[in-house]
């Protein structure tokens, strides 16, 4: 089983890599009249993922891909880890895989090929590299993105 999939993965690598290296030589060979697509930019079905996140969801998935755990998250966003793994739950069902980690490794592999201007847009105003420039003790310009509602409702 894990043998047949390890197959089809590579399978699937050869032929982007195929279809990228086509391009390529069809651009350096005068065949391709434009330059070619970028290569190393979102699908849109992943800028349909960024762009089905809520702001607190974007927040998660961020602290995701910096191996943050539910309390740390909970503490930063003052709301409760009940409600941290509801958010890590939708941040996973979106991205259609089941852990943390999965989820982690498919947002950073996005976030590192979106425009930074783009993700600003689809996230609500949170920059691409917002977790990464958190920083202990120091007042945060993007708490308004994640504050705790009034009234109560946190989710």
């Amino acid at each position: 089983m894990i043998t047949e999939a390890l197959r089809l993965e590579l399978q699937r690598i050869e032929t982007k890599i195929d279809t990228k290296l086509d391009i390529i030589l069809q651009f350096l060979t005068g065949r391709l009249e434009t330059a070619p697509p970028r290569l190393d930019t979102p699908t849109s079905s992943e800028i349909a993922l960024l762009r089905s996140m809520t702001p607190r969801q974007h927040i998660v998935a961020q602290l995701l891909v910096m191996g943050w755990l539910n309390r740390d998250i909970s503490e930063l966003m003052e709301i409760g880890e009940n409600t941290v793994k509801l958010h890590v739950r939708a941040v996973c069902k979106k991205a259609d895989v089941k852990t943390r980690g999965q989820a982690a490794m498919i947002y950073k592999s996005i976030m590192d090929r979106v425009h930074p201007d783009e993700y600003l847009m689809l996230s609500g105003g949170l920059p691409v590299g917002w977790a990464m420039s958190l920083k202990p003790n120091e007042p945060d310009p993007y708490r308004p993105l994640y504050e705790p509602r009034k009234g109560g409702n946190d989710a």
